[in-house]
């Protein structure tokens, strides 16, 4: 099966303004000649893309998840178009960041500020995704420095691995095992537990470490961030385990951290673009990246030696 431009064009429409008689407006065209369009369209692929209540269509989950993926391509075209602009107008500095949401929230709001204060005339663009989207979206090669938990090798470009500490225990403001200075994991025997959802690449991690203490944890709550899970525990729904930058930005919001008596380090990868095609300023961006990343480990020290 293989989708054309257009018919990817008339379905987007159909998500986006929500009628075909908006999305045929949108397109320049008739709406019978997107009704007809978007029918072929769920011929061809084998399902409906929207069930039909007279004039009114609502898309089905499988259009939702189809649209997932059209909704990212046509940003990276949008994309494009900036820089395309940008060129013409000689200014072409943008930084086009790919990163999680826990960077996006807990971490690159200092490293954005610092680098500003030296290059204000250079625009940022952040794009938070989870894991899976993020390592589809960073082989398109549109981002100037995608920030990960996993490692992955593509071509045309370089990955490192930049050392931000270890992960740390998160507890709610008087629990009874912020008594303790270092979390065993014989101590979330029975606890209720928020986690993350299956696809994180620590979670396989932390579940080794209590695979082989031989705990076995009360999940109370699963969710897809680390800002998700820390929000859970400031509100006293569980304890958990979660990256330094995340236990930071939480630290005295209702949340106390820990050590893990059993180490689990903690690295961020960084991908870059091949070095030819790599920026100036998105170098300086990185170096500042490393900058914060090393002050938050200090900041972590203090805080967990009180």
């Amino acid at each position: 099966m293989r989708l054309n431009q257009r018919q990817i064009d008339v379905f987007n429409a159909i998500m986006v303004h929500k009628s075909v008689t908006a999305a045929a407006a949108s397109l320049r065209t008739s709406q019978p000649t997107v009704s007809r369009e978007l029918r072929d369209l769920e011929k061809q692929i084998g399902f409906d893309l929207f069930n039909r209540f007279g004039k009114r269509l609502t898309p089905t989950n499988q259009a939702q998840l189809l649209h997932a993926v059209v909704a990212r391509s046509f940003v990276g075209m949008e994309e494009i178009s900036r820089v395309a602009t940008a060129i013409k107008g000689h200014n072409a500095t943008h930084i086009r960041i790919a990163c999680l949401p826990a960077y996006a929230e807990a971490l690159l709001p200092d490293v954005v500020h610092r680098f500003l204060k030296t290059r204000p005339q250079v625009h940022l663009s952040v794009h938070s995704l989870e894991e899976v989207a993020l390592r589809h979206d960073m082989t398109t090669q549109l981002f100037d420095v995608g920030l990960t938990e996993g490692s992955y090798d593509y071509d045309e470009a370089a990955t490192e691995r930049i050392d931000a500490g270890e992960l740390l225990c998160v507890l709610p403001s008087g629990h009874h095992l912020t008594a303790k200075p270092a979390v065993d994991p014989h101590d979330f025997q029975g606890v209720s537990f928020v986690y993350f959802s299956q696809e994180d690449p620590y979670r396989r991690k932390v579940d080794e470490v209590f695979d082989v203490a031989g705990v076995a944890r009360h999940y109370t709550v699963e969710t897809t961030t680390a800002t998700g899970v820390c929000s859970m525990v400031a509100a006293g729904v569980g304890i958990s385990i979660v990256n330094p930058f995340t236990a930071a930005h939480y630290a005295n919001r209702g949340v106390v951290l820990r050590k893990l008596s059993v180490r689990v380090p903690y690295h961020v990868n960084l991908w870059r673009p091949a070095t030819g095609l790599r920026s100036a300023h998105a170098d300086q961006f990185v170096r500042v990246l490393r900058q914060v990343t090393e002050e938050v480990k200090q900041r972590l020290k203090l805080l967990l030696a009180d």
